[in-house]
């Protein structure tokens, strides 16, 4: 698969790690990347969400640095029940969405406690996952991919447990939110009771607390796969 475009589109991160998508689904590298491969028809979705970036007039976001993976993974996995904590533009809610529609099941519970620019042209003071001004969490999920998605606005530490109490397991859990070891440990040690076997979480920054990860994968007796030299893991409960 050429994956050009996607970098044009989504950024030099944009080649997806199959290795790592087939170690975490538990299926071959021909597998993975046959599910990768059917990101070819979503380009005229990517190129939307890109010209919805460009319309704010702002150059960068943070943004999850893997976002064909997640689509390959839920594409894998077809869970029924996936929990994302932090959108801010909402690529990495996209791709879940874009793999949700193809599996024709399964939502998107994300959790976003927004930062909103105060004024139209971004100042030195923001930082670089805030809404911009007039925009809210998830501003570039095109409408057509919403219909699987509940987006819960607030603190994790306020609405996570009460997420997880209403889908009672958790398929795949996305960590992406501020970066501070105490939040990584608590939402970690929150999902835990969740998962089942066969569950996936994955997570970003978690150079913030390895101990919390390394507790994680040691109650399922599981390992962590880590994406490249980045610091974004994930694990399957056997």
């Amino acid at each position: 698969m050429d994956y050009s475009r996607f970098q044009t589109l989504l950024g030099n991160r944009a080649r997806p790690e199959t290795r790592w998508v087939a170690d975490l689904a538990g299926v071959s590298q021909t597998v993975a990347n046959g599910f990768l491969e059917e990101m070819n028809e979503n380009l005229a979705v990517e190129e939307t969400i890109r010209n919805t970036l460009k319309e704010t007039g702002r150059t960068y976001y943070a943004q999850f640095p893997a976002p064909l993976e997640l689509y390959g993974i839920t594409r894998i996995v077809k869970p029924e029940s996936i929990v994302e904590s932090g959108v801010s533009s909402g690529i990495s809610s996209a791709h879940f969405l874009m793999a949700l529609k193809k599996n024709r099941k399964g939502t998107l519970h994300s959790i976003d406690y927004p930062t909103y620019s105060l004024k139209p042209k971004r100042s030195e003071g923001d930082i670089s996952w805030s809404i911009p001004y007039g925009k809210d969490s998830g501003w570039v999920v095109p409408s057509g991919l919403r219909r699987r998605w509940k987006l819960h606005k607030g603190r994790s530490e306020d609405l996570l447990r009460g997420v997880l109490k209403e889908i009672r397991a958790v398929d795949i859990f996305c960590h992406d939110s501020p970066w501070t070891s105490r939040h990584l440990a608590y939402e970690l040690e929150t999902i835990q009771p969740y998962l089942r076997s066969g569950s996936i979480v994955v997570a970003d920054n978690s150079s913030w607390n390895p101990a919390a990860v390394a507790r994680l994968a040691a109650a399922f007796s599981t390992r962590v796969l880590r994406r490249g030299t980045s610091d974004l893991i994930g694990l399957r409960v056997p």
